[in-house]
């Protein structure tokens, strides 16, 4: 989707401040020694009790509201995006985050795409002001707190240690300080069996008081599917490819004219081979290493790492921004930014 009049006006982020390093972890004995090795990642940050998801959003909403420079009626729409538990069930945090961020009237949503919810947040959010002559801003938020005994945050799924910790992003219509040239989203619901395995129908959430297990469930799919591995690999990079070239294209530009790539906060094996190997991607356009110290947080690692990007005061005018999610189900989103101007909170 090629974009006209769309714009990033305000980032945001909101980090814990208690830091469980993977060393520590490993000396505890939640986390594998191998693992750790593997993997990269050197910490994580731990959300305090009264710091849920939506809570910590929040806070990001605010920070990003207030870079704005926009006031509460100009938002008409909140989408607020996570993956874990929210702080309470039967609940709607989309409007939890929207009070406490920056209030108003607008439409609230909540949107749930695994580990691409955020980026997919932000297109749903684009397009809801782009289809309406007075809308102006929109604020997409992200927010996730991975605790036990729901979430063993070292041991859910193989290859990835989840973080905590919350992102945020304005949209607007008006200006900002960088403009959306493009998005595409693509999806392939045929690999939605991955995680959720098989004999996997549950009759209430948390309903035998064992942590989520993801990757037991891509272990038990693929035991019974021959070649399923294979297969799923070959799709995933299908899809990958596709959606990265339809985005590229539709902002004007390839890979090789682009200068900086912000994608999820993986473990080594994953990044080097899937993102930096198989791209060509020099490590220094990214926010790779930054992110070992905070690992994946849920579908907020893009948000946060475009703020963190702006933040350092790298990006220069004229610059091109490809940022590209993934998540469970399947689906992919990518966005290309172009830098406009260098924000005074940089």
């Amino acid at each position: 989707m090629r974009w006209e009049n769309l714009y990033v006006a305000g980032l945001g982020a909101y980090l814990p401040e208690q830091i469980y390093t993977a060393e520590q972890a490993v000396a505890d004995g939640v986390y594998g020694a191998g693992e750790c090795e593997a993997n990269g990642y050197r910490a994580v940050r731990v959300a305090a009790d009264d710091e849920p998801g939506p809570v910590m959003a929040a806070a990001a909403g605010r920070q990003a509201v207030a870079r704005s420079g926009l006031a509460a009626d100009d938002f008409d729409v909140v989408v607020h995006a996570s993956v874990g538990h929210q702080g309470q069930d039967v609940w709607t945090p989309a409007h939890y985050v929207q009070n406490e961020a920056v209030g108003g009237n607008g439409a609230a949503f909540e949107v749930r795409q695994g580990s691409n919810s955020g980026l997919a947040a932000a297109e749903v959010a684009a397009s809801w002001i782009s289809a309406r002559p007075d809308a102006t801003a929109a604020l997409v938020t992200t927010g996730d707190s991975f605790k036990l005994p729901y979430w063993d945050r070292w041991k859910a799924d193989e290859q990835v240690v989840y973080g905590d910790g919350a992102g945020a992003m304005v949209l607007s219509t008006r200006g900002g300080f960088a403009r959306v040239r493009s998005t595409a989203s693509r999806a392939d619901a045929s690999l939605e069996p991955l995680y959720r395995g098989e004999d996997s129908w549950t009759e209430a959430p948390f309903y035998n008081g064992k942590p989520v297990d993801l990757a037991g469930r891509k272990r038990s799919w693929l035991s019974r599917h021959e070649g399923g591995y294979d297969e799923a690999i070959a799709r995933i990079n299908k899809n990958f490819g596709a959606v990265l070239q339809t985005a590229l294209a539709d902002a004007d530009t390839d890979l090789a004219g682009t200068q900086w790539f912000i994608h999820a906060n993986m473990s080594k094996t994953i990044v080097e081979w899937g993102f930096h190997g198989a791209l060509g991607l020099d490590p220094d356009s990214t926010v790779y290493d930054w992110g070992l110290d905070y690992a994946h947080m849920g579908g907020g690692d893009q948000i946060i790492g475009l703020n963190r990007l702006f933040e350092t005061g790298r990006p220069k005018p004229g610059d091109l921004i490809v940022t590209a999610g993934a998540g469970i189900g399947f689906m992919w989103t990518v966005a290309v930014l172009e830098v406009l101007d260098t924000p005074e909170w940089s």
